[in-house]
């Protein structure tokens, strides 16, 4: 996401004076040890590099800057080996739930390593700004993908949740870029400002695009994490011996290191971990068996397909947690659900943004009128311009029968 959860592991390394063009010619590329600390900037890296791809996409580490940055981030992502490790414990437990889901959304299985970058996989991880859980959704975004966010329920610290929703937003930008590297690059820094970039340097591949400094480095951090955790013995001569130990150790989900320097105290972790695969298991049985559907997405308004109008009939507060009524006003549909005029819906207040100024709205059952039967139909309370999740913060004395709000299906 557009802001990234600062990990120790992570710390940029400080690049040193460019090394002569000679050095490759007396320097054969198997003498060269981790310890040269000016390897980065041999002339020619793509001798000692193996052909790396993502999503299917060759990177072009015949191009030097390519090649010198996946270096630098391969090189960055070993300098905490034992964070490092433990990285790679929650990945071992946590990539069987997040594979086929990724399957079933036909996403690329190279995307399960983007919330490693964004939140080391850790579900209570939150940014300064408000992105949160296991791919640091902020609270807007979170609820134009069905996510849940209130009070004693943050969806986005689900991992099986958390994953659909990152799933269709994939999917929505490859759709609109057509390149999975363009929409690992969108999914940081948000699909207006790349078009833009793009349109400004009328160039289409990411490797090529001047971006800004995160952007521009996240998916070489991406693809450092696939080449590491899938590929490290292609890298002996970039990769320090004591890391390349780390990497090769079996994992072993009993064992903790009190030095071991991770986002959030290890209890939590080992807290949150254990709550993750014990939830996991389940929802992904049952998300296997439903059908993948697409829904509205943040930032799209030209994606919003109408809406419903339903109108409020009972007011009992502006608070979280409170029921208010609506009927709606006309016939329609809703989904894949058919809804009628007098149909009602309980809509819980759940939360109210001062700082946005905005007021959410969600039902998960409409009372049908006709045959007196309750559906289950998830529906939030829309702008009506833009189909986004949310409406403007009224003041209390608007809040009276006859208020008509516009509803979609999440």
């Amino acid at each position: 996401m557009n802001v990234v959860v600062s990990i120790p592991l992570l710390v940029g390394l400080i690049i040193s004076a460019i090394q002569p063009a000679s050095f490759l010619q007396s320097t054969s590329a198997h003498s060269i040890g981790p310890e040269s600390a000016n390897y980065f900037f041999i002339p020619n890296l793509t001798p000692v590099l193996p052909p790396v791809y993502f999503c299917g996409e060759s990177v072009p580490l015949h191009e030097e800057a390519v090649a010198r940055r996946l270096v630098s981030a391969l090189v960055t992502n070993t300098h905490k080996n034992q964070a490092l490790y433990r990285i790679r414990q929650r990945a071992a437990t946590f990539f069987p739930v997040i594979e086929p889901i990724l399957a079933r959304h036909r996403i690329p299985s190279d995307f399960k390593y983007l919330p490693l970058v964004e939140s080391a996989l850790t579900g209570l991880a939150v940014s300064p700004k408000g992105a949160a859980g296991y791919w640091q959704f902020m609270p807007e975004t979170a609820r134009e993908l069905g996510l849940t966010i209130r009070r004693g329920q943050d969806d986005r610290q689900n991992l099986v949740k958390s994953t659909e929703a990152a799933c269709r937003y994939l999917n929505y930008l490859y759709a609109r870029l057509g390149s999975w590297t363009l929409a690992a690059a969108a999914y940081n820094n948000g699909i207006g400002a790349l078009l833009g970039n793009i349109k400004r340097q009328q160039q289409w591949d990411y490797y090529y695009l001047r971006l800004n400094a995160e952007t521009g480095k996240y998916l070489y951090r991406i693809l450092a994490f696939k080449e590491l955790f899938s590929n490290y013995r292609s890298y002996g001569n970039i990769i320090p011996s004591q890391a390349l130990a780390y990497l090769s150790q079996p994992i072993d989900s009993e064992s903790f290191s009190e030095d071991d320097d991770v986002i959030l105290p290890e209890i939590l972790v080992d807290e949150a971990t254990e709550s993750a695969i014990q939830s996991s298991n389940q929802e992904v049985r049952v998300a296997s068996s439903n059908r993948v559907d697409d829904i509205p997405l943040p930032n799209a308004a030209d994606v919003f397909k109408g809406g419903i109008k339903a109108k409020l009939m009972h007011f009992s507060g502006l608070q979280r947690g409170q029921v208010w009524t609506f009927h709606l006003t006309r016939d329609g549909f809703a989904g894949e659900q058919d809804v009628e005029e007098g149909d009602v819906l309980y809509a819980i207040v759940e939360d109210i943004d001062s700082q946005t100024g905005k007021l959410y709205l969600r039902t998960d059952k409409l009372y049908s009128a006709g045959d007196k039967h309750t559906y289950h139909l998830t529906l939030a309370a829309v702008d009506a311009s833009t189909g986004r999740v949310g409406i403007k913060l009224p003041e209390v004395d608007q809040l009276k029968a006859g208020w008509i709000l516009t509803w979609k299906a999440l």
